[in-house]
């Protein structure tokens, strides 16, 4: 079945209770101020996402039957929180794991609102910008690939916090660009065609990160086992030996996918700290961009 208008995401502005059907998309124990633990879960649908909570006397039982990216079948109620903020969620009951034809798949796939072609056009003016023929020809081998642009032009750039849907990860791409541009204009002497290749390149691991277009999204077993980073190292890398592209500059767009989650200490998944300007550039880029879309997605 449907869900019902009042139900979906976007149109959860009111304190009620809601018998409803939302897909999951991460789940957490948390313990709260006073020592006590709960679920901290994530609940979507094709408008939006709302944060949940869950208070059961077993926690860790009930988190292990929650599977992240499937669809279920959620009672609880919407409330404000804090109090005068405008920003609702929801205190969970009850959840259970829908079957597939218990729910219509449409509901529950969100797509980008953004002209694709237009989005396109960035990447292809910005490989003609590219000067330096070994990162041009690294560029053209993937982005004249059909099948890869396929993928790539369609994947979710994560499956929670920011650019979580259809085409999330070319509106991402394109958006760090853009930032990217403005940098190199504001700092001439950062090498614009080093930092677009790292740009373009940075996030391509996540086409096969995520399972997508066939329902929720969630995690492949190679996103689940390496992670989007290590994937795009070794896509980048494998091109690169094939196309005999020079050691020095193989290992500034390695070290730029590497580092481009920032400091080791932050743990936020890089394997080395951002060492060149164009590192540097490129993370901030990306965290200005996730950051900033991400509070977006959350109003």
């Amino acid at each position: 079945m449907s869900k019902k208008e009042e139900d979906f995401v976007e149109n959860l502005n009111s304190t009620r209770d809601i018998s409803s059907e939302f897909a999951v998309a991460e789940k957490i124990i948390r313990t709260s101020a006073k020592g006590r633990k709960y679920l901290d879960i994530t609940l979507t649908d094709r408008t939006g996402q709302i944060d949940g909570r869950m208070f059961p006397p077993d926690v860790e039982a009930v988190h292990d039957t929650i599977n992240l990216g499937r669809v279920c079948s959620v009672i609880g109620r919407i409330s404000e929180f804090p109090q005068g903020s405008g920003k609702y969620n929801m205190v969970i009951n009850i959840i259970d794991e829908l079957k597939e034809d218990e729910y219509h798949l449409e509901d529950f796939v969100m797509t980008s609102e953004n002209n694709s072609d237009d989005l396109i056009t960035e990447i292809v003016s910005a490989i003609k910008d590219v000067n330096d023929v070994h990162l041009k020809t690294l560029l053209k081998a993937f982005f004249c690939d059909k099948n890869f642009t396929k993928q790539f032009y369609n994947a979710p750039a994560a499956i929670v916090h920011h650019h979580n849907y259809m085409g999330g990860l070319l509106d991402h791409t394109v958006e760090v660009l853009k930032i990217c541009r403005t940098m190199c204009k504001i700092f001439p002497d950062l090498n614009q065609d080093l930092l677009f290749c790292g740009v373009l390149l940075h996030d391509i691991g996540k086409i096969k990160t995520y399972t997508y277009g066939t329902g929720p999204i969630g995690f492949s077993e190679d996103g689940e086992l390496l992670d989007h980073v290590y994937i795009s190292c070794e896509m980048v890398k494998e091109r690169m030996i094939r196309l005999k592209t020079p050691e020095e500059l193989s290992n500034q767009i390695l070290h730029m996918i590497l580092s481009h989650h920032g400091y080791i200490s932050y743990g936020w998944g890089s394997s080395v700290d951002p060492k060149t300007p164009e590192a540097l550039t490129l993370h901030h880029a990306d965290n200005t961009d996730a950051k900033v879309k991400e509070a977006f997605q959350r109003l």
